[in-house]
C-alpha cells in the first residue's frame, strides 16, 4: 500500500481498519455497525467518557452497568480538568461525576452505603428453557432482574430473578422460550444483613470501584493534578496480583502510552516461601507495576516464559511492558530484569523496583556462553553472543558488519559460504570487522529482529551508533561495492602483496571453507 509504514508501525492486520487516538491512547473500532451514525457515536464515547450523575437513580444504574467506575464528588465550580482528561485514557472503565455540593453529598452517601456491600457478578450463560436455576457463592444475595452484560437494540429479554438460599432462579418473562444471549446477573449483599460500618466519601473526592481486592478506593493525591490521578487510576484497573492466564495476558502487556512493567515471580509450586514475599511486596508497589504469578504449564504460561526469558523456576523477573508513542509511531522492544530470590525479602523487591524507576539497572540479556580467545581467533568471521555484542559495535575505530542469523534457517545457510568469503577478502581491512550472531539464543538491547538473516552495518564514530541495514545481493563483490559507500573509515579491498617464498599454503583446512 501507499503508506504500509504508517499501517505496520500502528499494526494494522485488516483493512478497513478504523483508530482513534486521544491524548496518546489508541481505541481500535470494535463496534459491528459501519454506518456514520454508529461511528459518530464510537467517536462520542471516547470524546465524552465523563458522564455527568444528575440523581441517586443515576448513580445505581451506573454502577449496575459497569464493573469497573470511576465516580467525581465535586462542588459547584470546582475545576474537574484532571478529572475529565483521565476519563479519555481508559476503554474499560467508565467514568462520572456528580456536580454540586447537594447532589454530590446525596450520591456520595449512597455510594458509600453501596461500597460497604459484596457485589458478584453472575454468569448464567444461555438456556434453551424458560428458567435456568444456578447456584450462588453465598447465601442472602440480593439479585438484580436487568442482566448486566451489554443489551444490544434488537434484543427484547426480560428476566426475573427469585433468590432461596444459596440458589438463584432466572426467568425469562417477555416470553416462554429459552435466550441465546450470555446472560450475567448482578447480585449484592443484602444492606440489610451487613453489620459494617460505610465509609464517608468527601466532597471534593474522587472513588473508584472494582470487583476485587478492597473493592472500592477514594483518591488521597491532589485533585488537579493529572498525571498523579491517571497513575492511581490505572494501578487499579487490576487485581493488585494476577494469576497468569488470557485475560491477564492482554491487560498486563497491553502497550499503552504510559506503562507500568510487569512484575512475574514463575514458579512451579504454590504457597512458597516466595511467593509470601512477593505478595507483601505487591502490595506496597500498587500502581508502580502489575504483579503477577504464573506456571510454566499451560499455553499462556510458556508464552510468558518465553518472553522472560531462559530460567529455572522460581525466578522474580521484570518484563518493561511495550509502550506505544504517537510521536514516534512505534513500539520499543521490552527490557528485561532479574532479581535473585536467594535470601529476598519484600524491601528487596521494593528496592529493585525502584532501583529499575531510576534507570540504576542493567538489562537481563539472553546470551550464550563468551568465546574463549582462542575461539575467537578461528576464522575470518567473528563469532558474537548477546553479553559481547554491544562492546564490540561501539568501537569508534572499526566499521563493524554483523550477519543476524538462525540456525534452522535455510537462507541462512545458503548465505553462510558467501559471508565467509566476504570475510576472508576483507581479513587484511583492521578498521573492519566482520561478525555474525544467532538471533534466537541471544538478545540485544535496542534491536529486534524480524527476518533472517539480517544484514547490519554499525559504521565508526561515537554513540549513538547509525545502523545502516543491506538489503542487496548477498555476493561478496556486491557487498564490497556496498561497504565501501557506507563504511566510516576508507579501505582498499585489494589484500597486500606477500613477499615471494612467504605465501605458501600449509596445507592445513582453513575454517572459512569448513563445511558447518
Amino acid at each position: 500500500s501507499r503508506y504500509g509504514s504508517v499501517g505496520e508501525s500502528n499494526e494494522v492486520r485488516a483493512y478497513p481498519t478504523m483508530k482513534l487516538f486521544v491524548d496518546g491512547t489508541v481505541f481500535e473500532y470494535d463496534v459491528q455497525g459501519r454506518q456514520w451514525q454508529h461511528i459518530v457515536k464510537w467517536v462520542n464515547k471516547h470524546l465524552e467518557r465523563d458522564h455527568v450523575l444528575k440523581s441517586v437513580e443515576d448513580a445505581e444504574t451506573y454502577l449496575h452497568d459497569n464493573d469497573l467506575a470511576v465516580v467525581g464528588l465535586f462542588p459547584e465550580g470546582f475545576n474537574s480538568g484532571a478529572f475529565g482528561k483521565a476519563s479519555t485514557h481508559y476503554d474499560d472503565i467508565l467514568f462520572a461525576e456528580a456536580r454540586g455540593e447537594g447532589i454530590a453529598k446525596e450520591i456520595g452517601d449512597h455510594l458509600s452505603r453501596h461500597a460497604r456491600l459484596l457485589c458478584e457478578t453472575i454468569t448464567v450463560g444461555t438456556s434453551n428453557s424458560n428458567t435456568k436455576e444456578v447456584e450462588l457463592p453465598r447465601a442472602d444475595l440480593r439479585c438484580e432482574d436487568s442482566p448486566r452484560n451489554p443489551q444490544r437494540p434488537e434484543w427484547t429479554d426480560k428476566f426475573s430473578v427469585a433468590v432461596q438460599g444459596q440458589s438463584m432462579t432466572v426467568k425469562r418473562t417477555d416470553k416462554s422460550t429459552g435466550w441465546a444471549q450470555l446472560v450475567q446477573i448482578k447480585c449484592c449483599d443484602d444492606e440489610k444483613k451487613v453489620e459494617k460500618e460505610h465509609p464517608t466519601f468527601p466532597i471534593p473526592s474522587v472513588v473508584m470501584f472494582f470487583p476485587y481486592d478492597e473493592r472500592y478506593a477514594v483518591f488521597d493525591g491532589d485533585l488537579q493534578s493529572f498525571h498523579v490521578l491517571d497513575k492511581w487510576i490505572n494501578g487499579r484497573k487490576t487485581p493488585s496480583i494476577m494469576r497468569m492466564d488470557q485475560d491477564a495476558m492482554e491487560k498486563i502487556f497491553q502497550p499503552q502510552a504510559d506503562s507500568v512493567p510487569a512484575l512475574v515471580l514463575i514458579t512451579e509450586n504454590s504457597d512458597t516461601e516466595e511467593e509470601k514475599v512477593f505478595r507483601e511486596a505487591a502490595k506496597k508497589l500498587r500502581g508502580r507495576v502489575h504483579a503477577c504469578i504464573s506456571g510454566t504449564s499451560s499455553l499462556v504460561e510458556q508464552r510468558l516464559v518465553q518472553a522472560a526469558g531462559e530460567m529455572v523456576p522460581p525466578t522474580l523477573t521484570l518484563i518493561e511492558v511495550p509502550s506505544y508513542e504517537v510521536t514516534e509511531g512505534h513500539y520499543h522492544i521490552p527490557k528485561k530484569y532479574r532479581l535473585p530470590l536467594k535470601g529476598v525479602t519484600a524491601e528487596k523487591m521494593v528496592n529493585f523496583v525502584s532501583d529499575y524507576e531510576n534507570k540504576r539497572l542493567k538489562p537481563w540479556m539472553k546470551s550464550e556462553p563468551e568465546p574463549s580467545p582462542e575461539d575467537l581467533k578461528i576464522g575470518a568471521v567473528v563469532s558474537l553472543v548477546g553479553t559481547t555484542f554491544t562492546a564490540a559495535i561501539e568501537s569508534e575505530d572499526e566499521d563493524v558488519l554483523v550477519d543476524f542469523f538462525a540456525p534452522w534457517c535455510g537462507h541462512c545457510r545458503k548465505f553462510e559460504p558467501q559471508y565467509k568469503q566476504l570475510a576472508k577478502r576483507l581479513k587484511h581491512v583492521k578498521s573492519l570487522k566482520i561478525a555474525k550472531i544467532d538471533a534466537t539464543r541471544n538478545e540485544v538491547e535496542g534491536i529486534q529482529i524480524t527476518g533472517f538473516p539480517t544484514v547490519i552495518l554499525f559504521p565508526a564514530g561515537k554513540s549513538p551508533k547509525r545502523r545502516v541495514y543491506y538489503h542487496g545481493s548477498r555476493e561478496p563483490d556486491d557487498m564490497i561495492s556496498w561497504l565501501h559507500d557506507e563504511c566510516s573509515s576508507k579501505f582498499d579491498d585489494r589484500p597486500p602483496q606477500v613477499p615471494e617464498g612467504q605465501g605458501a599454503e600449509s596445507g592445513l583446512l582453513d575454517p572459512d571453507e569448513e563445511d558447518l
